[in-house]
């Protein structure tokens, strides 16, 4: 998957973070805010959806094309 572009909204990116090699829990926003809602929403549904989710954190293989290092 090619990286998002930095325009959408977090929704979105917490859609595209499971391909990134990203879990649930490595959401970059803060408690209590709406920005962290939409991201979960769009994490699980992505997961819903059939996105294999990611555990502790950030993958260490992440998937083809995700980012290196």
């Amino acid at each position: 998957m090619d990286s998002p572009p930095n325009d959408l909204d977090t929704h979105a990116l917490g859609r595209a973070a499971p391909g990134k090699g990203l879990a649930r829990a490595a959401c970059p926003y803060a408690e209590g805010t709406e920005a962290r809602t939409r991201w979960l929403a769009g994490y699980d549904e992505a997961v819903s959806d059939g996105a294999e989710p990611v555990t502790e954190g950030i993958a260490k293989h992440p998937p083809a094309g995700g980012p290196t290092r």
